[in-house]
């Protein structure tokens, strides 16, 4: 199979298999779709650079910032789209897979992941909770979307946003001190951070 003896321990790989993340926890704590700019920009950009063409509606997960091992970390680097971004994403080099996504909200506590931008042997059926940013989504296709998933335009709403937190909260792990290194960590030791100047709504790169 395409883990072999790695079925053992939860990974998160690239898909030319270079870089490698191994993580201390296998539990998916919880999922969304994300229809905001720069989640499909960053996924466009990589697939222009030849990485994994993007779904439509990003799926993302979340898994805790808990690092037990790294391989091809000299293939990594963190990229972000423009000087006033918050997400912070680390790509392969070579494939421009995107293996993990930071974001301050996160308080280096989770990190996030696309499944269809990488690859993973962790459980992947867990369905999402909610679908953000959908004011943003280009598509007319909502289909994937269940009709019990929490639609959300935006986090204007105060209603919706409550609704939203009280789905999400009992979802949330609560901190606790990594055993391994943590993936703000992990930005850091991949030597800086490359700002991509991209335009919102930028698709010529």
């Amino acid at each position: 199979t395409l883990f072999k003896s790695e079925n053992y321990m939860s990974v998160i790989k690239c898909n030319c298999k270079r870089c490698k993340i191994y993580l201390n926890d296998s539990k998916i704590y919880y999922s969304v779709y994300c229809g905001c700019e720069d989640c499909r920009q960053s996924a466009e950009w990589g697939h222009y650079k030849g990485g994994p063409i993007p779904e439509k509606l990003q799926k993302l997960i979340y898994v805790r910032s808990d690092i037990k091992k790294i391989e091809g970390k000299k293939y990594m680097h963190a990229y972000q789209l423009r000087d006033d971004a918050r997400s912070t994403r680390i790509y392969c080099t070579k494939c421009y897979s995107i293996i993990g996504i930071d974001h301050p909200n996160y308080r280096d506590n989770v990190f996030m992941l696309i499944p269809q931008l990488c690859k993973t042997n962790l459980d992947l059926s867990i369905k999402p909770t909610a679908a953000i940013f959908m004011k943003d989504y280009p598509h007319q296709d909502i289909s994937m979307i269940d009709d019990d998933v929490l639609f959300m335009k935006d986090f204007k709403d105060q209603g919706i946003v409550k609704k939203f937190d009280t789905l999400m909260s009992p979802l949330r792990p609560e901190y606790k001190k990594p055993k391994g290194i943590s993936f703000i960590q992990l930005i850091e030791d991949v030597e800086g951070v490359t700002v991509l100047n991209l335009r919102q709504g930028q698709k010529d790169f």
